[in-house]
């Protein structure tokens, strides 16, 4: 192994140095590339420029775990150990590169435990907050079998379109979230700052308002009189839904609700599936027993109705029975699941059938968001407009009023 200096830019320009271990220079521009750089230059390191380096050198921190460092861990190891370079050194070379401090320790504590003789499944297992079930499952089958690197660009590419698709859903429902906000925020002006000068003009010349135009008022009244109490409503409800969300009963209650929500609740189910349908098919792929697998992708479902679901299911293959009929008695998942479910059990292809649900529903998801962002502009739009008409009209319902009257006075 060697060390090499290499100069990069990133996707958005910036140029990016450093230096990182690697056997060959096509082993560093194959690991850079995984980061999304684009190489410039590299250069054989020194003695010398590798103690320069090392000592003039501050990493860049960043607390919490995030699905990238996990990506950019699984990603390098599978690299590392498919190129044959030992399992210790990949460990010592792919903390050279983590940015996440969390991270970071967890991973200086189990490259110590392997290099104390600890298996790294071992060494994982106590770290649960860094290292899911997932994780740990999938590595252990990797060491009974010695197929750690396939296991390693499994986690990888699970990880990659998981991250792929939460960004694609977060990105197409920003952009509603934003112009909702801007058309609450343009009401609020309008009874905040707009009606009470209108209001006051009124009550100058006393003029006789129309019932639309006394309601607009009282309404804007309402508002600014309560503001501070309505702010602090708002905030005491997000903060008891996240505390209901904490407790069992609450976590029940909400869930279920979720599921069952106009439109969203569509969304949340489709999410649920393609999650489970993915873990599970890389999970059974791996080599991880159909059991061990339920029960890892019944904790990483995050809704409790789904989990219970699962639980049957796993209960139900525990009892040597199928999985498709506990999962048809649900009424959580629709017919194309249970049936392809089914089929894959009749053909020993569930992992194969498992993967195209998955590969459907990312489809499905992808679909719905589209064309949800489609229609939830115009309506939006439309709303806003509405709503803003009735109060222009209702402010200057009073005026015509008084114009009308001082002409019929001349």
């Amino acid at each position: 192994m060697s060390v090499f200096i290499y100069t990069a830019r990133t996707k958005e320009g910036k140029i990016e140095s450093g230096s990182l271990e690697a056997r060959d220079q096509d082993m560093l521009l194959s690991l850079l590339q995984e980061r999304g750089l684009l190489v410039t230059s590299i250069i054989t390191a020194t003695h010398d420029d590798i103690l320069t380096k090392r000592l003039g050198k501050k990493k860049k921190y960043h607390h919490r775990v995030t699905l990238d460092d996990s990506i950019l861990l699984a990603r390098q190891l599978a690299t590392l150990l498919d190129a044959g370079v030992p399992l210790l050194r990949s460990l010592i070379v792919v903390s050279d590169q983590i940015e996440s401090r969390v991270l970071d320790r967890a991973l200086q504590l189990v490259r110590k435990d392997v290099e104390g003789g600890r298996a790294l499944s071992d060494a994982l297992k106590r770290h649960p907050r860094v290292f899911s079930p997932f994780w740990i499952n999938l590595v252990e089958t990797g060491e009974a079998s010695g197929q750690l690197p396939f296991v390693f660009d499994q986690i990888a590419k699970y990880l990659e379109e998981a991250g792929a698709l939460q960004r694609k859903i977060v990105s197409a429902l920003m952009y509603p979230a934003i112009l909702t906000f801007v058309a609450v925020a343009t009401i609020v002006v309008f009874m905040v700052k707009i009606i009470p000068v209108f209001e006051r003009i009124f009550s100058e010349f006393q003029v006789e308002l129309p019932v639309l135009t006394s309601i607009i008022i009282k309404v804007s009244s309402f508002v600014r009189n309560y503001f501070l109490i309505e702010i602090l409503v708002l905030v005491g409800g997000i903060f008891a839904l996240r505390k209901a969300s904490q407790t069992e009963g609450g976590r029940w209650f909400l869930d279920k609700w979720k599921l069952k929500l106009p439109i969203f609740g569509d969304l949340f189910r489709m999410v649920a599936i393609e999650r489970f349908a993915s873990a599970f098919s890389v999970l059974i792929k791996s080599g991880v027993p159909i059991l061990y697998a339920l029960e890892i992708v019944e904790k990483s479902a995050n809704n409790k109705i789904i989990e219970a679901a699962l639980d049957k299911v796993k209960n139900s293959v525990r009892a040597g029975q199928s999985m498709s009929k506990p999962m048809a008695e649900s009424e959580i998942f629709p017919p194309i699941v249970i049936e392809m479910v089914e089929v894959g059990e009749e053909a020993g292809e569930l992992a194969n059938m498992l993967s195209r649900l998955g590969a459907f529903y990312k489809e499905r998801i992808d679909t719905f968001v589209s064309r949800f962002t489609a229609v939830f502009e115009p309506v939006v739009l439309i709303t806003m407009g509405i709503i803003v008409g009735i109060i222009v009209i209702s402010m200057f319902l009073p005026i015509f009023g008084l114009s009308s009257a001082i002409k019929f006075g001349q």
